[in-house]
């Protein structure tokens, strides 16, 4: 496949959890039980609207999840953490994550300012670990995301925290 052209970004919905919890599974090395998995989905999709979930769609079947988190409370600079981003494998390398950003972040404006007319997203965080060369690429290149911080031995080895703040994600729409 050269280049996947017929995405569609929406919210999750309850009937996408076996296809992201599949996605899960075929990208993570972390929980290994699919029940685990799908649990911890659901608790997740029931903290709406801290924790807003949308998944990507080519000819009607979920290739890609994104998972961002609101932080610190319901703020007029918000700050939102891009928690999880994952694409099934037969579709990596072909812009989905981009677009999982990209058009999230469009429905998270959204609902800002459907919440409170005046906020703004202030930054966004966004951590990975410190040989996923390919994530770093991708909050840098999408985001303007720049490395913040090292956490030492967090998961399965060192975390970089990276950081874009809102005059950036504002610069790279021009």
């Amino acid at each position: 496949m050269s280049g996947v052209v017929e995405i569609y970004v929406k919210p999750m919905e309850q009937n996408d959890i076996d296809d992201v919890v599949r996605i899960y599974l075929s990208s993570f090395k972390g929980m290994r039980s699919e029940d685990l998995v799908k649990r911890w989905f659901e608790c997740n999709m029931k903290a709406y609207p801290r924790m807003q979930y949308f998944v990507a769609l080519y000819r009607g079947r979920v290739i890609g999840y994104i998972l961002w988190v609101e932080k610190g409370g319901f703020r007029e600079e918000s700050v939102w953490e891009l928690e999880q981003i994952a694409v099934d494998p037969e579709f990596r390398r072909l812009g989905v994550g981009r677009r999982l950003i990209e058009d999230s972040l469009g429905y998270l404006k959204i609902y800002l300012d459907e919440r409170q007319p005046r906020s703004r997203l202030k930054l966004i965080l966004v951590s990975s670990s410190s040989s996923n060369e390919a994530a770093r690429r991708l909050y840098e290149n999408v985001l303007g995301a720049r490395e913040e911080a090292v956490i030492r031995d967090l998961y399965r080895g060192d975390e970089i925290v990276y950081i874009a703040r809102y005059y950036t994600l504002e610069k790279l729409k021009q």
